[in-house]
């Protein structure tokens, strides 16, 4: 795996003004001037996040309608905060962001809601090929202040406080397309009526789908080239059926939940979800990881 090294960061982003550079350059290459018709590069505003047409004067913004646009951090830290993003398996909790940069934690946690906002475009194209089906529960965790949350479990704790309530399950649902893109989102239950119309509409019809042997997918062999591992039966591979590849992603789904956010709301799994989705689509791709987020500043 080729590695984007802080060193590297550093080189190529050691200021506000190369941070904003590269949000003109992915969001205004090759630009024509839209008041004079001038193709000559625009200039840097001085002081201002800015630049202008050296023909007219006609000013644009580069950070306009970004996540960036208000902000009174400075760029070089959303790009830190994006680069962290990449460099670890399990994210980067907020209290972590509030550590290295010496912000307040409201900020923080703003700042990661943004950044998982650019991790959050799962695809939706049809999988073909040979898709693993698989559902998971997550909700092992408890509340301390009646709003529900799911991660690391000290229940002992709570209950001396008082506090302790125990969390809703919530049903998570996935496909994964073996060499391709996955599909992960949170649904209302884990029933034949709810998950049969997520498969009709992500998998085309006559694709090889594996799954366990749950009744939730004995009906498959209709439309699909069906198999099944018996997990029940500690028959978890057979030859090239399995479901290790999604069964994979639970468990970064879980250690990115339980060892580094810790505290995760419901309203907010689906964001936490997306963003664990995201990078297992550019795992051993760090340096490609870090240019897609950026790209989607651009989008």
């Amino acid at each position: 795996m080729k590695k984007y090294t802080i060193n590297q960061f550093r080189e190529e982003f050691p200021n506000d003004d190369a941070c904003l550079h590269r949000i003109y350059e992915l969001r205004f290459k090759g630009l024509v001037c839209p008041t004079c018709n001038s193709e000559k590069p625009f200039n840097r505003v001085k002081d201002r996040r800015a630049y202008q047409c050296p023909g007219c004067g006609f000013q644009l913004y580069p950070t306009s309608g970004t996540v960036f646009e208000k902000t009174t951090i400075p760029l070089s830290n959303w790009f830190f905060a994006i680069f962290l993003q990449t460099t670890t398996r399990n994210g980067v909790a907020a209290k972590e962001l509030e550590r290295q940069m010496d912000i307040c934690y409201k900020t923080a946690l703003r700042m990661s809601h943004q950044i998982r906002k650019l991790m959050s475009n799962q695809s939706t194209e049809p999988f073909t090929g040979v898709v693993e089906i698989d559902e998971t529960i997550i909700g092992k965790g408890h509340s301390n202040a009646g709003s529900y949350s799911y991660g690391r479990n000290n229940k002992k704790e709570l209950k001396a406080k008082g506090t302790y309530k125990e969390a809703p399950k919530v049903s998570v649902f996935g496909m994964l397309q073996r060499g391709g893109n996955i599909n992960v989102r949170v649904v209302e239950d884990l029933k034949l009526d709810t998950l049969q119309p997520i498969i009709s509409e992500m998998v085309v019809s006559g694709s090889t789908v594996y799954t366990d042997e749950s009744k939730l997918y004995q009906s498959l062999h209709k439309r699909f080239d069906h198999d099944t591992v018996h997990h029940t039966a500690n028959e978890f591979v057979r030859g090239n059926v399995h479901t290790n590849g999604i069964e994979s992603f639970w468990s970064q789904l879980k250690r990115t939940i339980d060892g580094t956010h810790i505290h995760v709301s419901k309203k907010h799994l689906q964001k936490y979800i997306d963003e664990v989705a995201f990078r297992y689509m550019y795992r051993g791709k760090q340096q490609e990881m870090f240019n897609a987020i950026l790209n989607r500043v651009a989008s």
